[in-house]
């Protein structure tokens, strides 16, 4: 099944590759190459990534208002 173009999403980081994942405490997305660059740093390392998928919509709660959903 070939995925529509429309619904890829561009990393943040490169705007070249297709992001594959969405880091829940930068709220950028990445695609794998890009998340293990910034991420290796002790600063940004221990932050958690959820993977992207473009056929079902998914609710993405705020890290800092556990009752709001990311828009």
């Amino acid at each position: 099944m070939e995925m529509n173009k429309k619904n890829v999403k561009q990393c943040d980081i490169c705007k070249v590759d297709e992001a594959k994942s969405l880091c829940f405490q930068c709220f950028n997305y990445y695609c794998d190459s890009c998340f293990k660059c910034v991420h290796e740093k002790d600063k940004n390392n221990e932050h958690k990534k959820g993977k992207i998928d473009y056929l079902v919509p998914i609710d993405i709660w705020c890290p800092n208002h556990e009752k709001n959903i990311i828009n």
